[in-house]
């Protein structure tokens, strides 16, 4: 479940997102976690990325990962989201997890595809620290609209979750990993 004692704030620098700890209750967290050390993942990887990602969980038979999944589609969470981001959003929601190893990477990217209006990434590793590489970074953009300098950059805390509007200057990327944590996260897109 999702806490229900959420402090939300949204920022409009460099571009409309927000930062939110402990977002899910402890137990859904951790069982989250757990949950997700029993998916496959693929490793994937092109000059742009490195990463190891499971399949779509969106139709997941693991009755953990369906209740988060349940719970970033209630409607009154997509009620909440609608009125924060200021956005109409369609129910349709996309959910996979990635791992990031020593070495693993994505580069500065938009996100912007389709019907895509709000992207997020709940991070599920628990004692990372900035020294271990895995930041999400936050790029503002030059008069181009392309991604020009780190302006922003997030420790993927345990149980924290980024969610942040979907534009063509959305910069963002996850910095590499620089240790040898596994850097879990799940992570998906609200489409209009």
């Amino acid at each position: 479940m999702i806490n229900p004692n959420l402090a939300l704030k949204v920022l409009d620098s460099p571009f409309h997102h927000t930062v939110i700890h402990n977002f899910l209750d402890l137990d859904q967290a951790s069982l989250s976690l757990e949950a997700l050390a029993e998916q496959e993942f693929i490793p994937t990887e092109s000059d742009l990325f490195s990463y190891s990602a499971s399949n779509n969980l969106s139709i997941s038979d693991n009755p953990d990962i369906k209740s988060l999944y349940d719970s970033l589609c209630s409607k009154a969470w997509i009620r909440k989201l609608e009125s924060l981001f200021d956005v109409s959003l369609s129910g349709n929601v996309d959910m996979a997890a990635y791992v990031y190893m020593n070495g693993d990477f994505l580069l500065p990217h938009d996100d912007e595809l389709d019907s895509r209006l709000l992207a997020y990434s709940l991070h599920l590793t628990p004692n990372m620290t900035l020294s271990d590489g895995g930041s999400f970074d936050f790029f503002s953009s030059n008069t181009e609209g392309e991604a020009k300098e780190i302006v922003k950059q997030v420790v993927p805390k345990f149980n924290s979750i980024v969610i942040f509007k979907v534009t063509p200057e959305s910069w963002h990327q996850v910095s590499e990993i620089l240790s040898d944590v596994q850097r879990f996260s799940l992570t998906g897109w609200y489409h209009g």
